[in-house]
């Protein structure tokens, strides 16, 4: 519940930003976000991942990493794309604001791998619902979007760090235990989920990027609000699917007692998803007109197209977070790369023509067909084991006819 309170928040947020007109600050925020993600995932790769279900040397790793390369590297980036897309009419202090966001969410995602680890989810949980409410209570008063994203995301950053570092076995302070050969070590430990960390942000950020080259930042505007009450959906079911994957890693690494794992987490995440999506695309038309103002009247179409990739999104997600949490993590990146792969080629094929209709259905299509496949071979997979049971039974049956009659007189 707190999970999807805050998703609500940030959907709340980008919504109550689009009625007073702040298009020019959530196209500013949209815009360095998807940038700034493909710079985070090239300085850092999977180290995020790596942090949460890797062992010791590891999570030190990607700990030293984050602080002494990740952030500097961002940091001077934020500030070469806010000059970039400052000259084509966005917001200067709009950007670097939101590259602000990013670096302390960077920072607060350490924490909040911790709290994922100690199964202290409702604590995380409560840190990012209360964090959102406080931007949205500065953002009713007046501040601007991205000024009231910097506060809260500066908040969560204090409060995980409060949290996690409370209690016996807690983490040292983030200031604490940082090397440099170590934060080198993370970059050939973090290497099997380098890929599927650059296939997932390309997954989430490439139709934002595409379309920011091609269209005016009204249009960027309208539809980066949609693209990001997406994202804020799919954070909501990502929360619940990081449950199986905590006790996943737990039972790899011998981390306290063993828990069974059930499906109810993504049975639940998957028809919690399936029941917001039937929701936004039955209501997009006043979503995006009597709710978020939006001007442009095709709006509806791109809200009800992102909508539509829910299900089958969580469906993804489910599988590459099992996987990792397996650490079988070649399986999730086949996955990752395998939507970035239908993603681009999507977007390349309307490259002449391409606009915000376009986009949208791109990320459907590529969701839906990877999904559709792993469904596929599930079901395969299924009828294949219950042929070869059946045929190992027939065979044992067959046998023990052919068997000898024991003389059990003579014996």
């Amino acid at each position: 519940m707190s999970s999807l309170v805050s998703g609500l928040l940030n959907a709340g947020i980008l919504a109550y930003s689009a009625r007073q007109g702040q298009t020019a600050e959530i196209a500013a925020y949209s815009v360095m976000t998807a940038a700034l993600t493909w710079v985070a995932n090239l300085v850092m790769g999977g180290s995020s991942l790596l942090y949460v279900s890797g062992n010791d040397e590891e999570r030190r790793a990607a700990h030293s990493q984050r602080i002494l390369v990740a952030v500097p590297a961002m940091a001077t980036a934020t500030l070469l794309i806010a000059a970039f897309y400052a000259d084509q009419g966005y917001g200067a202090a709009a950007l670097i604001s939101a590259g602000g966001v990013m670096i302390l969410n960077s920072l607060a995602d350490l924490r909040f791998g911790d709290l994922a680890r100690q199964m202290r989810f409702i604590a995380a949980s409560a840190a990012i619902t209360s964090t959102r409410l406080l931007s949205m209570v500065l953002l009713v008063t007046g501040v601007p979007l991205t000024t009231a994203l910097l506060v809260g995301a500066a908040a969560y950053l204090l409060s995980t760090e409060i949290l996690a570092c409370r209690g016996p076995g807690a983490p040292l302070p983030m200031w604490r235990g940082l090397s440099p050969r170590a934060a080198g070590r993370a970059f050939r430990l973090s290497r099997p989920l380098f890929a599927y960390t650059l296939g997932e942000a390309f997954t989430g950020r490439a139709s934002t990027i595409a379309l920011s080259l091609v269209a005016s930042p009204q249009v960027v505007g309208c539809y980066g609000a949609l693209a990001n009450i997406y994202q804020a959906l799919v954070a909501v079911t990502f929360s619940g699917l990081r449950v199986p994957m905590a006790l996943r890693t737990r039972r790899r690494h011998n981390l306290g007692p063993t828990v069974a794992i059930s499906r109810e987490s993504e049975v639940i995440a998957v028809i919690g998803a399936t029941v917001i999506a039937v929701g936004v695309i039955a209501t997009a038309p006043w979503l995006t007109t009597s709710l978020l103002s939006l001007p442009i009247p095709e709006s509806a179409l791109w809200l009800q197209l992102l909508a539509l990739a829910l299900p089958f999104n969580t469906m993804n997600r489910a599988y590459t977070l099992n996987r990792i949490g397996d650490g079988n993590y070649a399986a999730a990146t086949r996955l990752a790369l395998s939507i970035g792969l239908l993603l681009g080629g999507a977007l390349l094929i309307q490259a002449a023509t391409l606009g915000p209709t376009g986009a949208a259905a791109a990320t459907t299509v590529a969701e839906m067909l990877v999904a559709v496949i792993l469904v596929l071979a599930a079901v395969s997979r299924r009828y294949r084991r219950r042929g070869s049971h059946r045929l190992t039974s027939i065979v044992s049956d067959q046998e023990r006819h052919r068997a000898p009659p024991v003389d059990l007189i003579g014996r």
